[in-house]
């Protein structure tokens, strides 16, 4: 997301003068510095090897190949397809839920769309092979030419991903205008059309680029999604094909030209969206205390989008259920599910730790420091894996360490440290928005009581941020619960996780036994939403 550099200027300045430093001053400092260097530090050393300096040099031949340019367009093309189709169908379904409050399920349905956004890829791939796959109850009527494996498959794993977070979006900024501009166009008898274009409208068309943007980016860097229903070469992605020629070929030069491609591609895009300014979905306001009345047409007509909806974000998974209870455990590996569950269970808290410590780090070094250039570059730290895909980064890491690391056996080191720095992006722009509140509003007052150290953080701090952080945590949490891109750089069969386990059994089609593993992650998912969504009664 885009940092605040509006705002910058006006932080309150937490640092002292420097003839008198806070007590615990050196120690934020210390900590912060810390954080940021090996935020920056990994990056350095994948680009160090995206450059040839380890094992390895790009390729750049493989740019005139067709092959190459194939998957360019494709990768292309699909992101394309799938960022239209999300956005054009959030827009009814979000004008229904923010200015229809009889809706049933309102506010259920927004917590379902946030699970949908951050929901383990595996779970979703599990329910739409049951739903749409060769022996899905619905693809006889789909007619004899249907495939979900291939762009059809993609687009409509991607939809039910990333339309809800859209949706969540525009919900917000529907629920933004203020009452007064309702009210005036009810004064001015505007009709539907006039009131959607003088007031809806200009709440829209500023998010609309962000939004469009960002899902665009998330397609564009999908692995999981396509891996699994990709079905083959012609439907192949840049971050596929990474790794494909590293883990399959073994083709290090291919490899790095590759994720050159995509870094280049990826990092402009994000320049381009984030010039749109920071997106909220996290935590919409609920409701509006005075909303205008609609036409019936455009009342009904909404109604049914979010039925529709509904139908589209709850049928595949709920279709999981009657197969894994069908299935009554069998062809499930027992012996080894439990080692499984745990070992990804602990991988997703100690990489949502992680994220979560080295985001409080990073925002230590924020509060500390007043030079602007100083924030600026601790803001880059943290957000700026957000322009960098997980598989280049990870692809980079590899082939830097190859020759003194056993990947085969540290290699899950990596995979917890490279889910705490994708997950570390999302952390940090949930809490700085707390911690910039705090020093506003009780800076002043600590120096005052001379607060510092373990009691200002029990007492004072962690209290106050404990909101924030429960939200964030949960949300780490949850994207590194269901990693593959990583895993598939640097896992192996001896330590599998949840996740590669689900993915396992799909592909040798053994639906039943992967939807009943895709329903234990999923409720995993589920108590990490609760813990997400909960705060709001201690806040």
């Amino acid at each position: 997301m885009k940092p605040d550099s509006g705002v910058l200027s006006a932080v309150p300045a937490f640092a002292g003068a420097a003839a008198h430093r806070p007590p615990g001053w050196w120690g934020s400092i210390g900590w912060g510095s810390a954080a940021l260097a090996l935020m920056l530090l990994t990056t350095l050393l994948a680009f160090m090897a995206l450059f040839g300096w380890s094992e390895g040099r790009p390729d750049f031949s493989i740019l005139e190949d067709a092959y190459f340019h194939r998957i360019l367009r494709f990768t292309l093309w699909q992101a394309l397809l799938s960022t239209v189709f999300s956005v054009a169908l959030a827009v009814p379904v979000a004008r229904a839920v923010a200015l229809d409050l009889r809706l049933p399920g309102r506010a259920l349905f927004l917590r379902w769309s946030l699970l949908c956004f951050v929901m383990p890829s595996l779970i979703l791939i599990t329910g739409l092979v049951s739903v749409f796959g060769r022996s899905g109850w619905l693809t006889p009527w789909l007619g004899s030419g249907w495939r979900l494996y291939g762009l059809n498959g993609i687009l409509i794993a991607h939809v039910f991903l990333n339309m809800p977070f859209a949706l969540r979006v525009l919900v917000f900024q529907w629920q933004s205008i203020p009452d007064t501009a309702w009210k005036v166009s009810a004064q001015l008898g505007l009709s539907g059309w006039q009131r959607f274009r003088l007031v809806e409208w200009p709440a829209l068309r500023g998010v609309l680029p962000g939004v469009a943007g960002f899902i665009f980016l998330l397609c564009f860097n999908s692995f999981a999604i396509v891996l699994a229903l990709g079905g083959g070469p012609r439907a192949t992605t840049l971050e596929v094909a990474i790794y494909q020629a590293l883990k399959f070929s073994f083709n290090p030069a291919e490899a790095l030209t590759l994720a050159w491609t995509q870094l280049l591609v990826a990092g402009g895009l994000f320049l381009l969206f984030s010039r749109f300014g920071r997106l909220r979905w996290l935590a919409p306001p609920q409701g509006q205390p005075w909303l205008p009345r609609l036409h019936p047409l455009t009342l009904w007509s909404g109604r049914l989008a979010y039925a529709l909806a509904v139908l589209f974000l709850v049928v595949p998974i709920a279709t999981l259920v009657p197969v894994a209870v069908l299935s009554g455990g069998q062809g499930l590996p027992w012996a080894t599910l439990w080692p499984v569950t745990l070992r990804s269970l602990g991988f997703a808290f100690a990489a949502a730790t992680l994220a979560t410590l080295l985001a409080l780090g990073g925002l230590e070094l924020w509060r500390r420091v007043t030079s602007p250039a100083a924030r600026q570059l601790t803001e880059f730290g943290a957000l700026h894996h957000l322009v960098i895909p997980g598989m280049v980064l990870s692809v980079g890491l590899y082939l830097f360490f190859m020759p003194w690391v056993n990947w085969l056996r540290w290699g899950w080191i990596a995979v917890i440290g490279l889910n705490a720095l994708v997950a570390l992006p999302f952390v940090y722009s949930q809490l700085k928005p707390g911690v910039f509140d705090f020093d506003a509003n009780y800076r002043r007052q600590v120096a005052d009581l001379g607060l510092h150290g373990w009691p200002f953080w029990r007492h004072l701090y962690l209290p106050w941020l404990l909101p924030a952080l429960r939200r964030a945590w949960a949300l780490a949490f949850v994207i590194a619960l269901g990693d593959l891109a990583v895993f598939g750089i640097f896992g192996h069969d001896n330590w599998r996780t949840l996740p590669w386990l689900i993915y396992a059994l799909a592909g040798s089609y053994r639906l039943q036994a992967a939807a009943l593993a895709s329903l234990l992650l999923l409720l995993f998912a589920l108590l990490a939403l609760w813990l997400l969504e909960d705060h709001r009664r201690h806040a």
